[in-house]
């Protein structure tokens, strides 16, 4: 389960997985999580434009710890991202660039379908869970209003969702003190 972190950790493993697979095709410094209205220098940017509580992994038990306290169980989100890609090449080839950087952004989620373990932060990788990658499919109209929360016009771009992702509580409960002898006493009228 992850710490309060968890959702940026997700999108950062998302990050550190493209910057090792498109090295050579971008510049690893020109991948990263940012809003589309400011992408600075982001050649390729990955959106969260969503999250939701999924209810088909929602835990009811609490969790047990080690020493016997509990905790109320983890939130199941699943984050909703778009990708997108604006090249820095020169307009005739442009379109060509950006397909050509979208197609392998496409290939390496496929390629893997979940957050590989040794691109994830440390809090991640220590929740050790499985979170997969799942290419949405997303009708041009839905794209389009997506695009327009950003205050954006449509651009070509891909759609996932990464789930689950746990999110733990930070209420501890601890145990009740176990009764340690029982003395009993009688009495006599």
């Amino acid at each position: 389960m992850g710490k309060f972190s968890a959702l940026s950790d997700a999108s950062r493993t998302i990050v550190n997985l493209l910057k090792a697979e498109l090295e050579g095709i971008v510049n690893p410094e020109n991948i990263g999580v940012c809003d589309p209205r400011e992408r600075t220098n982001f050649t390729v940017g990955i959106h969260l434009y969503d999250l939701q509580e999924n209810g088909e992994f929602r835990e009811t038990r609490e969790v047990v710890l080690q020493d016997g306290s509990t905790k109320p169980p983890p939130t199941s989100l699943s984050l909703y991202i778009v990708i997108s890609v604006a090249s820095k090449a020169e307009l005739p080839v442009r379109a060509f660039d950006e397909q050509r950087i979208l197609g392998k952004v496409i290939q390496t989620l496929n390629d893997y379908g979940r957050l590989p373990e040794q691109h994830m932060p440390e809090a991640l990788r220590q929740a050790g869970e499985t979170i997969t990658i799942e290419l949405l499919s997303v009708d041009l109209e839905e794209k389009i209003k997506i695009w327009s929360l950003f205050g954006q016009p449509y651009k070509p771009s891909c759609f996932y969702r990464i789930s689950p992702v746990l999110l733990e509580s930070a209420i501890v409960r601890k145990p009740k003190p176990k009764v340690r002898g029982l003395e009993t006493q009688i009495r006599r009228k």
